[in-house]
Order: C-alpha cells, then structure tokens, then sequence
C-alpha cells in the first residue's frame, strides 16, 4: 500500500522546484545555462564600461553567445568570462573586441574576430586576446552616453517648470489666452481675405503699373524735345526781360492821350470832321449835293450824247 504524502513533503518538493527554476532561469539570463553545452572563454580588459553580464557576443553581426561573468583581477584587470555556442570555432590569433551596441544607450557588446588560421583553434576555456572599443561609432557613443543623462534631466526639468507654470495661471488667465488666440485667429482669416481680394485686383493693378510705365518711358523719350522747348521758353523769357517795354508803354500812353484830343475836338465842333458832325444844315446839304451829283451821273451814263458831241466828217450845217 502506497504511502500518502503528507502537505510538508508537498511544501519541500514545491521550494526546491522552485529554486531550481529560479538558478536555471538567473543562469539562463546571465548568459550560461544549468545544462548548456557551449564553450566558455576568457578575456581581459583595462575598461569594461558599459559592458554587462548577459551582453551578447556577435561575430560578423550574427548573435553566438552571451556574457556569463564579470570580476575584477588583484591587478585591477577586469576579466570577462563569456560563452559561445559548441560548433563556433574560433581560429588561434582571434581577439575580443568591445564595441557599442547603438549610438544611444552606451551599452557595449563583444565582437569576435577571427584569425586567418583554420589549422589550430582556441579549446573550451582558453583565454582571447580582449581589444577595446576604438572606432568611430564607439567613440561617438562614449560621448554621447553622458549626454543622454543631461538632455533626460533637463527634460525633467523642463517638465517641472511646465507644470509649475500650469499651476501659475490660473483658470481665468487661461481663458483670456484662449480668447486672444481666437481674436488672433479672426484677424488671420481677415488678412487672408484682404491678401485674396489684393490677387483678385492683381491684373488692374498689373495694369496701372505697366501704363505707368510707359507714361515714364515717354517721357524718357521725350526728354530732349522736352529740353529744347524749356531753353526756348528760356530764351523767350530772357527777349521779353530784355524788349523796352516801358518805351513802348510811353509811346502807347501818349497815342492814347492823342487820341483823346482828337476825340475832344471832334466833340467840341472844332475842325472840319468836328463841324460836319454837329452842324445838322451842312450835313443835309453835303447829302443834297452828293445826291444831284448822283442824279447827275445817272443822267451821263443814259444820255451820254446830251453832254458830248463827236463828229468825225465835221459838223453838220444847221
């Protein structure tokens, strides 16, 4: 008859599973496992920053192994154990290179490479030459790295600041800023249909400007026609400054005045123009004898033979 098992043997069995599932598992993360076949080597570096247990080893990009173990030496040597999987087999003369896994994190993995030699290989537990990280994307990123800690606390930082500001204004501050954004918006729109209404006159004023233009470059043209007639308006001047006008003006000024006398006289009834303009008998005679003396004339031109006669044979015996 099969012996009941009692809850303590129960309780120990559990405990020691799980330790066990708790050893594999840290040994499976540190890079190594309970029941790993792969070769495990040795290599030592002056500096192992940012290199860390479980760091993968590459060879040519291509992921064989991890990082197991870690420890400083008495002579301040840091040695680094690591593991590679059993059918990787790494030529006599092959070193261990750290090199930075990205440009960001800082982190560093190892990097094998390998010899020229195919005859001979390093066996399980060998030491490899350890060569430091040195080109330009380890370099890079060995800068980098302390920078990333600064922008994250300034990041912090400014976040505080932001938050700090937030509570600074208050409800009210925050509407007026909405309002004014709103009123910002409105202008905007308002520019934006002025600037569409300035397009739409674009070709009268493409217009104004071109005939502007011509009107400009017939002047240009003209310029010298221009010229001339401004030195003839010139000279023009400078005859009228120089003509005697003040004679001239004496000279019309004293016609005038004998004008006047004439007139005068005529209107006093002196001289001959003056009678026969104020002595009403002399002009109706003058009339009288200026209409016999047309009578007259008349006469002649009818009776032409009352006034003359001509005999070419001699005169007729009466």
């Amino acid at each position: 008859m099969a012996t009941k098992m009692t809850n303590e043997v129960k309780i120990g069995l559990m405990v020691a599973a799980t330790l066990i599932m708790f050893v594999l598992g840290f040994n499976y993360l540190r890079g190594s496992g309970f029941f790993s076949s792969d070769q495990e080597f040795h290599t030592v570096y002056d500096n192992v920053q940012g290199l860390q247990e479980s760091a993968v080893v590459q060879l040519k990009g291509l992921t064989v192994g991890k990082v197991s173990n870690i420890e400083l030496q008495e002579d301040k040597k840091i040695k680094v154990t690591f593991s590679v999987k059993k059918d990787v087999k790494i030529p006599v003369g092959s070193n261990a290179q750290l090199a930075s896994a990205d440009l960001i994190s800082g982190t560093k993995i190892i990097n094998l490479n390998l010899a020229d030699s195919i005859t001979t290989h390093y066996k399980d537990g060998s030491y490899i030459d350890g060569k430091p990280s040195g080109g330009l994307l380890d370099n890079l990123s060995d800068q980098v790295s302390p920078l990333v800690g600064v922008v994250q606390h300034a990041v912090i930082t400014l976040d505080t600041l932001l938050n700090s500001v937030n509570e600074v204004i208050n409800r009210d501050t925050r509407q007026h800023l909405n309002a004014s954004f709103a009123a910002l918006e409105v202008a905007m729109t308002e520019l934006s249909s002025i600037a569409s209404a300035i397009n739409k006159q674009s070709d009268q004023l493409t217009g104004v400007i071109r005939n502007a233009n011509n009107i400009t470059g017939n002047l240009a043209s003209s310029n010298e026609q221009i010229t001339h007639t401004l030195g003839n308006l010139e000279t023009f001047s400078a005859n009228l400054s120089a003509a005697p006008i003040d004679k001239t003006m004496a000279d019309l000024e004293k016609a005038v005045s004998n004008m006047q006398g004439i007139i005068s006289k005529i209107n006093t009834s002196e001289g001959t123009l003056g009678l026969l303009m104020s002595d009403k008998k002399l002009y109706h005679n003058l009339t009288s004898t200026l209409g016999s003396l047309d009578t007259l004339l008349y006469d002649l031109k009818e009776h032409p033979s009352r006034y003359i006669n001509i005999s070419v044979f001699g005169r007729k015996a009466q």
